[in-house]
């Protein structure tokens, strides 16, 4: 039996203290794990309806994954085929590793040719029915896998018009199936 008044009012003042304590610790331990669920069920949940940029390659944002048919122009999620290309642009930084095959990141590109488009790839640049694709020379140092003229076949170019863009003018065409989805611009900033 406790004592409330006493010499050992103080002592018993701990012992209550330590009880309320551990009673409090599975309620607070319980709360806070549903918190934890709760925020990751969240992320999930975001993650398959939106992504974020954090590249210089598109403006930096928030992008919704829109899920439709993939027309030319679009800007898209794509997933990197494995090849020795990619291997080096992931091994040197210029693809993340991410949930893609092969440990790839998430690349955001937008389509410049689709089936059907004939294609010139050279150091020099990218041509698309002969027209030439503005900041789209290789750097020097880089490998590439494609050289010459081609016409797509379910295959999209995809490239950015950043100047120092890692894209199809290093690993080609890549396989209509390697896109992901379209994106649309949610929130963007510079």
């Amino acid at each position: 039996r406790l004592r409330r008044h006493g010499p050992g009012h103080t002592e018993n003042s701990q012992i209550l203290a330590k009880v309320f304590l551990m009673r409090r610790i599975p309620h607070l331990l319980r709360h806070s794990l549903q918190v934890v669920f709760f925020v990751g069920l969240l992320m999930v949940m975001a993650s398959c309806f939106f992504v974020v940029n954090t590249t210089g390659s598109f403006p930096l944002g928030i992008y919704m994954k829109t899920y439709g048919p993939v027309h030319w122009g679009d800007i898209v999620l794509v997933c990197p085929e494995d090849n020795e290309v990619n291997r080096y642009g992931r091994d040197h930084g210029l693809i993340s590793y991410g949930v893609c095959l092969h440990r790839y990141g998430y690349l955001i590109k937008r389509v410049v040719a689709l089936g059907g488009d004939e294609v010139d790839i050279s150091d020099r640049g990218v041509r698309v029915n002969g027209l030439s694709l503005r900041n789209s020379s290789r750097q020097q140092g880089i490998p590439s896998r494609v050289d010459g003229s081609v016409e797509l076949h379910e295959e999209a170019l995809v490239m950015s018009e950043h100047p120092l863009s890692f894209d199809s003018r290093y690993f080609g065409a890549v396989s209509t199936d390697a896109i992901c989805t379209p994106l649309k611009p949610l929130i963007t900033w510079e």
